[in-house]
């Protein structure tokens, strides 16, 4: 791939990016305005962004948590004095009851969803035991690779000291006169 292909595919990416964070942000508004109830999953249902997305950005789930929290104390009224106040506070509690309700079993599911996820990364390929596991036998041979490479260097410093106590001052003097034993070996055996 290209590094224009790359940088094209970037700049895709940060507009789709920032796209769905302009619609999320939107949506929140728009929820805000109609008064409806204010939820991850209202919000990410009402901008077209999954769940999981909304939680990527901490700073929007605050947001819409704070939001939740302001919306949950906004419907509690003070106690009504006339009969039609306390018809209409009980429609509310009743309302209210539902809204809980709803919320009770988007936040079922949403755990649900997390459990399901947290068992994934616990049994994956990349689960904290199996790249445990993998990190040891990575360290057990990184260690035996450096106990070899040792006994190389060990081996080639003895094969260097032999060849300086032959008298030798460089290795060319020594294959030199390697090349020439093997060369008479070679015409003692033709004659």
């Amino acid at each position: 791939m290209s590094e224009k292909q790359i940088i094209a595919l970037t700049k895709a990416s940060q507009k789709k990016k920032r796209e769905a964070l302009e619609k999320t942000k939107k949506a929140i508004d728009d929820l805000v305005t109609k008064k409806q109830k204010i939820t991850i999953r209202s919000v990410a249902k009402e901008a077209g962004v999954s769940v999981s997305y909304i939680y990527k950005y901490p700073e929007l789930a605050y947001q819409i948590q704070t939001l939740r929290e302001q919306q949950k104390y906004s419907l509690v009224e003070s106690y009504p004095k006339t009969m039609h106040q306390r018809n209409r506070s009980l429609t509310n509690s009743d309302n209210r009851l539902k809204v809980l309700e709803q919320e009770k079993a988007e936040l079922i599911k949403e755990i649900q969803q997390l459990r399901a996820n947290i068992t994934k990364v616990e049994t994956g390929t990349n689960s904290p035991k199996a790249l445990q596991a993998e990190n040891i036998r990575l360290q057990t041979e990184n260690q035996q690779l450096k106990q070899e490479l040792e006994y190389a260097k060990q081996n080639l410093k003895e094969a260097r000291d032999f060849i300086l106590s032959q008298g030798y001052s460089t290795q060319n003097e020594f294959k030199t006169e390697i090349k020439e034993k093997i060369i008479q070996q070679v015409a003692s055996k033709k004659q």
